[in-house]
């Protein structure tokens, strides 16, 4: 086996990856998807930078280097400072834009059986633990009825179908707001912070025990199942 293949890296979380072991080699960069050059690690989530990462083989020992990205890179809970090499030991665990992607570095020989230990996957509902009324734009949870008005209920279908994933402000605006979107051709539609941020809590609080958004780093949102509630018996 060459040498280079006993580095891993376990993508825990991230968009479009779900616990999948990747072999490190050479040098790999971890970006967006659809940057130029593409790189060997490509996610989803908009916030992360064409190039925010990358891991160095060819060094002695395995390097990590945050490449300038806006939103960060962690190893271990801490925030690495840009163009600076650290050092990448077995189990290290890597984060990128407030622990959004969850990776771990691993290392193994032919000899060994890899240790595997992923976190826990996110909460889905139940089947029968919501039922959605198109028509009369309500939700049933466990017996109760949800009420909502038109934009309640486009944004909570569009957080609702992407459930556990980033949701961005602007795609919230496009659906909630959708009147609004044919006047400016395509455009993102001219909603103000006020009338987002009280949309969202008005969503937020009728959900409430049973789902929650959390805002993520003033980009977008995040839907999830609330710890406790019955979507997760």
């Amino acid at each position: 086996m060459d040498v280079l293949e006993k580095f891993h890296l376990l993508i825990e979380r991230g968009q479009p990856y779900d616990n999948e072991f990747v072999p490190l080699k050479r040098k790999i960069f971890i970006g967006r998807i659809g940057s130029e050059p593409a790189p060997g690690i490509a996610f989803h989530i908009p916030l992360v930078s064409r190039r925010h990462c990358v891991i160095d083989c060819d060094k002695p020992s395995p390097m990590l280097i945050d490449l300038g990205s806006k939103h960060g890179t962690w190893l271990n809970g801490i925030r690495l400072l840009p163009q600076k090499e650290y050092a990448l030991h077995n189990g290290d665990q890597i984060t990128l834009v407030n622990g959004m992607i969850s990776m771990k570095y691993m290392t193994m020989n032919s000899q060994e059986t890899m240790d595997w230990d992923p976190v826990k996957p996110i909460a889905l509902p139940a089947e029968d633990f919501i039922e959605i009324h198109e028509l009369l734009q309500k939700v049933r949870v466990r017996e109760k009825d949800i009420h909502f008005s038109h934009k309640e209920f486009q944004c909570f279908k569009l957080l609702y179908s992407s459930l556990g994933q980033f949701v961005s402000k602007e795609e919230v605006k496009r659906h909630a707001w959708s009147e609004r979107d044919l006047l400016f051709d395509g455009r993102v539609p001219d909603v103000g912070s006020d009338e987002l941020n009280s949309l969202i809590y008005r969503v937020r609080k009728k959900l409430s025990p049973y789902l929650h958004i959390e805002s993520v780093l003033r980009k977008g949102f995040v839907m999830a199942v609330s710890q406790g509630s019955p979507a997760e018996k």
